[in-house]
């Protein structure tokens, strides 16, 4: 997938598994919903105005809560606006 329109293409960075509630939560509650993430950079839209700040392999914390996950003919992805970019470790 090639980001479009301001979007970046990233990869959310891996964490220790968290401990599964040992009781029953229904399926629409989110849990530990963190307001702020560690992705990767994948792609940059040539629109956006990180286009010649960031690269493939950068790592950027963006607000957890503005990631989208995109499923479209079996690709997934994660995109994210670039001003939902907090930082670049």
């Amino acid at each position: 997938m090639i980001p479009l329109n301001r979007f970046l293409l990233v990869s959310v960075m891996e964490e220790e598994e968290q401990e599964k509630p040992s009781f029953y939560l229904p399926d629409d509650v989110v849990t530990n919903k963190k307001p702020y993430e560690v992705v990767e950079i994948v792609d940059v839209s040539s629109e956006s105005k990180f286009a010649s700040v960031l690269n493939k392999g950068d790592k950027v914390v963006v607000e957890g809560h503005m990631l989208r996950n995109v499923d479209v003919f079996g690709d997934k992805a994660t995109l994210i606006e670039d001003n939902y970019v907090l930082g670049k470790c």
